[in-house]
Formats: structure tokens, C-alpha cells, sequence
């Protein structure tokens, strides 16, 4: 895990913040379009030239100059742009339910560690990437070497975030801006990781899915079955779902879908004080795509994770599932 230096967080963020307000009092921007600006001017000094006056151009030179001189890692950039997107998102009145929080981009980490140990290079795609919290947040903290990345959102604004930050931590990902519960443009991959979207698809009668086939519109589970087809044999997905997820109606037939395309390797229910609104509450499923030399895991992984607060659960949470991949991984 990456360590950071808080005060480098504070000072990038001041340095966003202070960057975002000007831009967004001396043009017609509204507040998120001013922190992507804020950050395009990092990556190229020339962006605001056209669009503010000279005098704003200074004063904006200026609060660079403060931070020019510092060594940010990755994971402080990163933690400072969140918190300001949530000042973005507060401002535009959109819920923060749409940003991963960093504990499951730290947990996502943990176990691609562990089941890719033995390996580097793999190819990732975050198949809602979103504003990137989740992709980026395990980047950061994961130790294996990731070589080719992609992420996809049918949300472009979300996806401009992505790119933006992507940008900024210097990851080369390749984005698309697509349904993706279509056809995808990605190679099949080593990991597919997604905070599963929840809801229902109002248009199924276009999608080539047996789910839709059979008139079951729930998200995940159409998610989950064209996802399938991207994964290598072998491959993992690493999965934020619901936790009502094998409760829903027709809940029979991705189970069948799931069970004949992948192992189960593990299903880890979330800390419940994790999430504000019941109605978001998740677990985490983990599954490996079958494969002729794919070994097959003795047992399922159950586990309920403790409040990331008591640090002596937490410990005994790590040590089951280390056991757990010790017995059914070697």
C-alpha cells in the first residue's frame, strides 16, 4: 500500500481548490468543468490561455508555482482529487454514492495481490469505471504490474473524470464511451473488475443476452453474463454487488450462468457501518472463468467483514481469507 503524507494532500487539494474557484468566478464553466480545468493546466500551462485575462492567468501561475516544487505520489494526488470531486458533486447536487470509496479499491488490491501473485502484466478492465476511484485506488495500492488497462462508462461527464485523473496519475488506459451491457471493443482480459451498477434496463429487447432473452431486465445480472465473454480462461472478476443480489427475481438463471462459466471463489459481505443507506449496502463475489487446466477450489470463501474500526477483527478477516487462498490457490 502506498503511504501517504497528509499534508501533501491538504496542499494539493488547496492548490485544486483554490485553482477551481478562480476559473470557475472568471468564466461561464460551472464547478466540475473548473476542476477538470484546474487539472488540465497542471498538464499543459498553455490550456487557460485563451479563456481567462491576463491577470487571472497570473494569479493562477502563482498558485502553481506553490506546488511545482513538491513530490506528490499517486495515491496523495489521487486522494486530494477526491475529496475534490466531492466538493464538485456537492456543488452540481449529485449524489456521492457515484465515487467507490477507497477502502474497496485498497480491499480489490488485497486480493488481486494474493490471486496474481505468481504473474505480472495483466490486462484490467473497470467495466463502469465511473469517476475512476475504484480502478485508480487499486492501481495504486496493488503490487502487481498492470500493463494494459481499460475502462468503459455510458456516462461521458464520468468518463471525462476518468480520463482527466488518469491523465494526472500517469496510468495509460484506453476508454470507451459505450452501454456496457453490449458489444464491447476490449480484448478478453486477465481481471475484470466493476462497482456493478444497480437498477433495471429499460431497453433489453436489443441486448444478445439469455438473461434478456428471458425477460429479466436487472442490471447485474445482465452485466454479469455479458462480462463473461471478455474474461480469459483462467481470468478473474472481482465484483461490488448488491447484497440482495441472488434475492432478485429470476435469481435461478444467473445463478446457472455463473456456475457453468466460472468457479465461485469467495462472496464477502461488506461492513454494513461502510455505507450511510441500506439501500446501498454490497459484498463483494469474487469468480474464475473455467478453464481445461483451471483447478477447481475446495470450498467457497463466506466471510462477513468486520467495521474496518476494530482493528483486531480486521486482522482475523485477513488472516481467514489468507488461509482460505492457502488451501484452495496452491
Amino acid at each position: 500500500m502506498l503511504s501517504v503524507n497528509h499534508k501533501n494532500i491538504e496542499i494539493f487539494f488547496d492548490y485544486l481548490d483554490e485553482v477551481t474557484e478562480i476559473i470557475y468566478k472568471n468564466s461561464k464553466k460551472d464547478y466540475l468543468d473548473s476542476l477538470l480545468l484546474a487539472i488540465d493546466y497542471i498538464l499543459n500551462d498553455e490550456s487557460l490561455t485563451n479563456m481567462l485575462a491576463t491577470d487571472i492567468l497570473k494569479e493562477v501561475k502563482s498558485n502553481y508555482e506553490l506546488i511545482n516544487n513538491i513530490t506528490f505520489n499517486k495515491e496523495e494526488i489521487r486522494k486530494a482529487l477526491q475529496l475534490s470531486l466531492l466538493k464538485a458533486f456537492k456543488h452540481l447536487n449529485i449524489s456521492f454514492n457515484e465515487i467507490t470509496p477507497d477502502t474497496i479499491g485498497i480491499l480489490f488490491s488485497y486480493f488481486i495481490d494474493i490471486l496474481f501473485k505468481d504473474k505480472n502484466n495483466i490486462s484490467v478492465l473497470d467495466a463502469n469505471v465511473g469517476c475512476g476511484n475504484l480502478l485508480f485506488s487499486m492501481l495504486n495500492n496493488t503490487k502487481v504490474q498492470c500493463e494494459k488497462l481499460f475502462g468503459i462508462d455510458y456516462n461521458y461527464k464520468y468518463l471525462n473524470i476518468s480520463l482527466h485523473i488518469a491523465n494526472l496519475l500517469e496510468y495509460e488506459v484506453e476508454f470507451f464511451n459505450q452501454n456496457n451491457l453490449s458489444k464491447l471493443l476490449v480484448p478478453p482480459v486477465d481481471l475484470i473488475i466493476s462497482d456493478l451498477p444497480v437498477g433495471f434496463e429499460d431497453n433489453i429487447e436489443s441486448l444478445d443476452l439469455q438473461t434478456a432473452k428471458n425477460n429479466i431486465s436487472y442490471k447485474p445480472y445482465l452485466m454479469i453474463e455479458n462480462l463473461m465473454k471478455y474474461g480469459k480462461e483462467g481470468s478473474y472478476f472481482i465484483y461490488l454487488i448488491p447484497n440482495e443480489f441472488f434475492n432478485e427475481s429470476h435469481n435461478e438463471l444467473i445463478k446457472e450462468i455463473i456456475l457453468s462459466e466460472t468457479h465461485i471463489q469467495a462472496i464477502i459481505q461488506l461492513p454494513l457501518d461502510m455505507f450511510k443507506d441500506e439501500r446501498y449496502q454490497k459484498s463483494i463475489i469474487i469468480l474464475q472463468k473455467r478453464g481445461k487446466n483451471i483447478k477447481v477450489n475446495k470450498e467457497i470463501l463466506m466471510l462477513s467483514f468486520p467495521s474496518f474500526s476494530n482493528k483486531n477483527k480486521v486482522t482475523k478477516a485477513i488472516d481467514k481469507i489468507n488461509q482460505w487462498f492457502k488451501k484452495n490457490k496452491q
